[in-house]
């Protein structure tokens, strides 16, 4: 279909709605235009920018009606910077509009009902900034030094951010610290352009539980600086850790190298949900956000039936997190992850915890399950936490094949999640879904659905 509209165009457009990277989304003779920036109800004069094969998109000359619920972003940063999607609107909005994406999500992609399905609606957030424990910064050489900071929004262009307000404060501090260090031993950054340099990110985690931070710092290749940098590194305040991961590919999607090595200080720092304590390595997966995790977690509980319910696979386990968390509810559990460090830090959390019931295997969540059911185990409830792309196609055509009766599904990705439970239809009806604000400020949506075999 021919687009209506033009390169360089001004057209005035109401938005209607916000997309799932939380651009606002309006039609000009039906065709949708997608506007970073604006928000629903807004009337916004925008100037086209691009015209794809389904939707256009443009920029904002100026806002003709603003919505009342607009607000001045608490970031300097924020025009820039691709970090955060919706400081721009009033945090009780900001909530609404997810919540509304979420709904968007299951009337475009699936069939449901949702006049028959539970919604329910956000908890209120305790902590809507610095709520981050964890940073994974790029880095780059200035004339000043060097800096870090976040990409610039639809780009490789680096924002020099050195006080992120959504991450702990703590991190902030010690990131500053880090850039003096490498500066000192002569520790530049990589330059992708030239292939010349040797530090790519700062990855700093931080512990809830303990306050304890550790840092990695991801390489090209090892430098004999990097042992004396890591000593100093030591001696900031709550640093207990510092490792090295190296990563030489320059075109690779992935943080991390496939290795890590401590240099100084302990192997995992310890974080604490409930009565469970994860210890985590510089690569283990764990969730960012520990206080809402385990409020999420907590709900989760609701809905497991203990009576009847004894036994429970989690399909993506990363550390163990609700594999653990659950583990004392039911007689035994099971967890499963594609990630080697992941599994050795759940395998070392369910000792470090004496949860003797609980058992991890490394490898593809279908390939796993499968070969489990093949011996003979079965599982009463499965949960699983999957990373944005959602379940894979094998993984939904074995729970087709071979249901469990109850399915808890936690998804980031509204829109992976009502695809997925679109397929899982065929034989499992959509309970009820409760969105958790992980991540305030974003676009991101987390939800916790509950999925129950049709009778």
């Amino acid at each position: 279909m021919e687009s209506p509209l033009e390169l360089n165009q001004e057209v005035l457009i109401t938005i209607k709605k916000i997309g799932i990277n939380g651009e606002g989304i309006g039609y000009y003779k039906r065709q949708a235009v997608f506007v970073e920036g604006a928000i629903p109800p807004e009337e916004v004069v925008i100037n086209i920018t691009d015209i794809k094969d389904r939707h256009a998109v443009g920029e904002i000359v100026r806002v003709k009606k603003k919505a009342y619920y607009r607000t001045r972003p608490f970031c300097k940063h924020y025009d820039v910077c691709g970090g955060c999607q919706l400081q721009h609107v009033a945090y009780e909005e900001q909530q609404r509009l997810k919540e509304d994406l979420l709904r968007q999500s299951f009337e475009r992609y699936t069939k449901l009902d949702m006049g028959s399905v539970d919604f329910h609606p956000f908890n209120p957030i305790v902590r809507p900034k610095r709520y981050r424990q964890k940073a994974q910064m790029p880095v780059r050489n200035t004339k000043d030094g060097l800096k870090t900071g976040l990409y610039r929004r639809n780009s490789h262009k680096l924002v020099d951010v050195l006080d992120c307000p959504v991450q702990d404060e703590r991190i902030n501090r010690v990131n500053q610290e880090v850039l003096k260090i490498c500066d000192k031993h002569e520790l530049y950054a990589f330059d992708p352009a030239k292939m010349r340099g040797l530090l790519r990110y700062i990855v700093t985690r931080r512990s809830e539980a303990t306050g304890e931070i550790q840092v990695t710092l991801v390489i090209t290749i090892f430098n004999k600086a990097l042992k004396s940098a890591a000593k100093d590194i030591m001696a900031l305040e709550n640093v207990v850790s510092v490792a090295i991961s190296k990563n030489h590919d320059a075109k690779s999607p992935h943080i991390f190298g496939d290795t890590y090595e401590i240099l100084e200080g302990k192997e995992s720092i310890p974080e604490k949900m409930g009565d469970i304590t994860y210890w985590l390595n510089p690569k283990a997966f764990f969730q960012l956000n520990p206080t809402e995790a385990q409020s999420m977690y907590e709900y989760v509980r609701t809905l497991f039936d203990f009576s009847k319910e004894k036994t429970m696979v989690d399909l993506y386990t990363g550390s163990g997190g609700m594999a653990l968390y659950f583990a004392k509810d039911f007689n035994h559990v099971t967890g499963i992850d594609v990630s080697s460090d992941s599994i050795l830090s759940a395998t070392r959390n369910r000792d470090y915890n004496k949860l003797g019931n609980a058992d991890f295997h490394e490898g593809d969540a279908h390939n796993v399950l499968k070969k489990l059911n093949g011996e003979g185990k079965t599982y009463d409830v499965a949960v699983f936490d999957p990373s944005r792309t959602g379940l894979s196609s094998s993984l939904i055509r074995h729970l087709l094949k071979n249901p469990i009766k109850k399915l808890i599904y936690v998804s980031c990705n509204p829109s992976t999640l009502a695809k997925d439970i679109n397929q899982l239809s065929q034989k499992y009806r959509l309970v009820s879904t409760k969105p958790f604000d992980m991540f305030p400020n974003t676009s991101h949506v987390e939800s916790v659905n509950l999925l129950e075999l049709k009778r």
